[in-house]
């Protein structure tokens, strides 16, 4: 087992320094799932404009114009951010990009349908980030026709594998800490926040992924 400082550089530097490796890394370590895991989250999208938190390299952003959504995305690291962009503008894709700490969100209130986070590190159970999600979520409103805004995270994707795989794995799983993020019980943080939060565990096509969703 690699110390926890030690898997804490490693992602540090494949967000920023290293950022032009982390499609090939999440393709590697995932056997080539891990953009159908990100898309399993456009099955909770409801109609309205979409906010993604730490957009990385803007696989999702085209797939969610791609399947009729508008969507806006904030990241932190500029080297994410110039890789984004560079995907967008091959796609003729307007720009709706922002550098910002999903903290403190560069948006008014009650304006988005949704918000999306796939495979965030912990930074998305922080009270701060909560409260931000939930100020920009819209609030329902039945005689406008409002629905309560939602916030979709894909928190791990479903391996599966051979026998011979299945250990390789569970080891891949250990060192990225996904298998921590249960153990963090998030629920009662977002009931805190007033969110309504269940898990999902969601399938499609071979594809199979544990969410978390919350309504505001």
């Amino acid at each position: 087992m690699f110390p926890h400082w030690f898997i804490k550089l490693g992602f540090h530097l494949l967000y920023y320094q290293m950022a032009w490796t982390y499609d090939l890394v999440a393709w590697a370590v995932s056997f080539g799932q891990w953009a159908a895991w990100r898309r399993l989250a456009l099955k909770y999208f409801q109609p309205g404009p979409t906010l993604e938190l730490a957009y990385g390299t803007g696989g999702l952003f085209v797939d969610m114009l791609a399947a009729g959504h508008q969507p806006v995305g904030v990241d932190l690291s500029p080297y994410m951010a110039q890789l984004a962009a560079r995907r967008l503008r091959r796609h003729n894709i307007p720009l709706p990009l922002s550098r910002a700490r999903a903290q403190t969100l560069p948006f008014p209130s009650n304006c988005f349908a949704n918000v999306v986070a796939t495979f965030p590190t912990n930074y998305i159970f922080d009270d701060q980030t909560l409260s931000e999600v939930y100020r920009v979520l819209k609030t329902s409103s039945a005689t406008q026709n409002v629905l309560a805004g939602r916030l979709i995270i894909v928190v791990e994707g479903q391996l599966r594998g051979p026998w011979p795989l299945r250990p390789l794995i569970d080891w891949l799983y250990r060192i990225t800490d996904q298998h921590n993020f249960p153990a963090i019980k998030p629920l009662p943080a977002f009931k805190k926040h007033n969110f309504t939060a269940r898990w999902e565990t969601v399938e499609h096509e071979g594809t199979q992924a544990r969410l978390l969703i919350a309504e505001k």
